[in-house]
């Protein structure tokens, strides 16, 4: 059983190069169907990334597939950086995915000539170390947040104990957190704002401005009895931490996410990581 597992850190752009992509031009051509043009055409698709421990060529080998076609393999000296998280994946039966973009062009200089094809692709693919989160998602009945735009959080230097078990050599690493409505009592007045939790631990708090973009969606599942969860970056070291909120605003939430009580669910993501860590 092969589950798709979609790498965290993707970021909207497609960075990553693929090499190798000449040799697999009819697959690529495939992909493009009558989109094609001879100034030049731009798609996107869902890529799987495939360890290849058994490649005589390169014991590190990772293959870029799309579904049943591949289309190349990332550089040599990338594969080596992300050969072990990936083969840990699939070791447990999850296919890492990410976004890719393909650019490809078809032309022919005389009528009686066959066209030329050329392509190459791209892919949406973070630093090994950001591609799956460091701890479980948040315990009970949570719901994931589409992610969004970053959100600076505030007061994280009140809670540097509890920051340490997420700090990694690199510098950061992605984590699940929880998003809870709290009141803060003022001097002469209360407001609403969202406290943001680690592993249960409070960790931070969004400022006014920010907690009224985010409360809509945590009140809309408070009233269906779920948490709300989302994907945020700690960073820095035991003596400045930060914490940085990736979530959609909740003008910007979809209306799939509105009305599908299964969409966006961490259980997939549960089990991923109790496999990792076991």
């Amino acid at each position: 059983v092969t589950i798709p597992f979609a790498l965290w850190g993707q970021r909207g752009w497609a960075n990553a190069e693929v090499v190798g992509e000449t040799h697999y031009a009819k697959n690529l051509r495939a992909l493009f169907g009558s989109r094609l043009k001879a100034s030049g055409s731009e798609i996107e698709v869902v890529a799987q990334l495939l360890p290849e421990p058994t490649n005589q060529h390169d014991r590190n080998a990772v293959g870029v597939w799309s579904g049943s076609r591949q289309l190349g393999y990332l550089p040599r000296e990338e594969a080596a950086r992300y050969f072990v998280v990936l083969s840990s994946l699939v070791a447990r039966g999850w296919i890492p995915q990410v976004s890719a973009r393909l650019w490809g062009s078809e032309w022919s200089d005389y009528d009686d000539e066959p066209a030329a094809f050329s392509a190459s692709v791209r892919l949406d693919l973070a630093e090994p170390h950001m591609l799956i989160p460091a701890n479980m998602p948040p315990d009970g009945s949570c719901r994931m947040l589409p992610t969004g735009a970053a959100i600076q959080v505030t007061g994280e230097e009140k809670h540097l104990d509890d920051l340490p078990p997420y700090l990694r050599p690199e510098g950061e690493c992605w984590v699940h957190v929880s998003l809870h409505e709290i009141v803060e009592h003022l001097a002469r007045s209360t407001r609403e704002i969202v406290e943001v939790r680690i592993d249960g631990a409070r960790v931070g708090q969004l400022t006014p401005k920010m907690s009224s973009e985010v409360l809509p969606a945590i009140r809309h599942l408070g009233g269906t009895g779920e948490v709300a969860g989302a994907r945020a970056v700690v960073k820095g070291n035991r003596i400045k931490t930060e914490v940085v909120l990736y979530v959609a605003r909740a003008h910007d939430l979809p209306d799939r996410w509105l009305n599908d009580p299964s969409h966006m669910t961490a259980q997939t993501e549960v089990a991923i990581r109790e496999d990792l860590t076991e």
